[in-house]
């Protein structure tokens, strides 16, 4: 079954690179020979300040409730104050969460056993840092700190997704983005010591600005994502579909060369590696090593492995391995979809690239948490017929409460 899976899978992402590619050179082919000059896309629906609002507010309140409900399911007594407690606990000493604290408090180091954190990126560690600094006068510990950047850049991110999604859809549809991406079935990342929160509002901010033509600020925020986590590299591909289509408007222009800031902002990330052990990509050999393992594979090798891994440690099987299977069909699932109903180019490039990066990465535990990251897969949804999309939210609140209650639990998802 695994090699069915995983040959299923690698031919579906060639089909969809196939096939997308015909659809950009012919839509790139107006570009280069248009037939009229094109105006501008004016935005479907602009929010104002209270939707933005909202949003912010609203994201946080739907992780808090679903957080709270999931351990109220596990049987716990105590109310508020033993629910803030657990929280507390769970959601600063899991999975990665003491390195990034680790890193915000002493940074990198070239020797010793802290010489592997060199594999988590340097911007969510900074940001820790620099938040623990100015709230250094009402003597806040770093966890506090820490959970202070990820609130609030996961209320920014839920404002930032109903922006960019108001780009392209209608007032009903963008609000159930922000709904779909709050409703992820591994959406109580956000609220932990993780760079979840932080880099999606980094990209939904970039994409917001490179959808309105605004070739500096995208870059700068391209570039911060790329500091933030190596999947930020993908945002090069949609810019580079906009900045080429912008110009039918006239619309490209000096600031265009921000468009390089992203390879930029990974390339000071390789300096960083290139400072401290002499090699710039001296990451990957960490990545390479216990407890890590990491390595690029072609996808089909990975989803086989997915499966024998979960044949071989089955209770770890629900909340990792069969559900990166299940999170990759459904995601390619809605790609797809999107191709053949049209939706815009630019999501189809970033959700494709971003999707193939996660899955190329062999022995991956983590997917669930990167898929994340995948915001056009959350606009896709909202572009789908009511009915389909109203189900859609509610497989995904069924999820983020089953997968929610295995996190409470302290069960290994990372």
């Amino acid at each position: 079954m695994g090699p069915i899976l995983g040959h299923l899978g690698g031919t579906l992402m060639v089909l969809f690179v196939a096939l997308l590619a015909l659809r950009c050179a012919k839509r790139l082919a107006l570009v280069f020979w248009p037939a009229v000059p094109a105006r501008p896309a004016a935005p479907r629906w602009a929010p104002g300040p209270g939707a933005l609002a909202l949003a912010a507010f609203g994201v946080l309140a739907l992780q808090f409730f679903a957080a709270f409900f999931c351990w109220l399911d596990l049987g716990q007594t105590g109310g508020l104050a033993a629910f803030w407690q657990h929280f507390i606990q769970r959601f600063t000493t899991a999975g990665d969460s003491p390195h990034y604290l680790l890193l915000a408090r002493q940074g990198y180091v070239a020797g010793g056993e802290a010489a592997k954190y060199i594999v988590f990126y340097p911007l969510y560690p900074l940001a820790v840092r620099l938040a623990h600094t100015l709230l250094s006068p009402l003597s806040v510990s770093w966890e506090a700190a820490a959970l202070a950047v990820s609130w609030l850049c996961w209320g920014g991110a839920g404002a930032a997704m109903l922006a960019l999604a108001g780009q392209d859809l209608p007032k009903g549809q963008a609000a159930f983005a922000v709904a779909l991406m709050a409703l992820y079935p591994f959406g109580f990342f956000a609220l932990g010591v993780f760079t979840e929160s932080l880099f999606l509002l980094l990209c939904l901010l970039c994409m917001f600005f490179a959808r309105r033509q605004r070739w500096l600020p995208a870059g700068v925020f391209g570039a911060l994502a790329a500091l933030c986590r190596n999947q930020g590299l993908v945002l090069l591909l949609p810019l580079l579909y906009l900045w080429l289509r912008a110009r039918r408007q006239k619309k490209q222009g000096p600031a265009s060369l921000a468009l390089a800031l992203p390879l930029l902002g990974w390339c000071g990330y390789l300096a960083l590696n290139a400072r401290l052990f002499g090699n710039a990509f001296a990451f990957m050999e960490f990545q390479s090593a216990p407890p890590w393992y990491q390595s690029v594979k072609w996808i089909s090798e990975n989803l086989a492995q997915h499966w024998q891994m979960a044949l071989e440690y089955p209770g770890l099987a629900p909340f990792l391995y069969h559900a990166q299977l299940v999170l990759y069909f459904a995601a390619m699932a809605l790609l797809l979809w999107g191709l053949w109903k049209q939706c815009p180019t630019h999501w189809l490039i970033w959700g494709g690239a971003y999707l193939g990066m996660c899955y190329l990465a062999g022995w991956l535990i983590s997917g669930g948490r990167y898929v994340f990251g995948c915001i056009p897969l959350f606009l896709i949804g909202a572009s789908l017929p009511r009915p389909a999309r109203w189900l859609l939210a509610a497989v995904s609140a069924f999820f983020l409460w089953k997968m929610g209650v295995y996190y409470m639990q302290g069960q290994a998802i990372m």
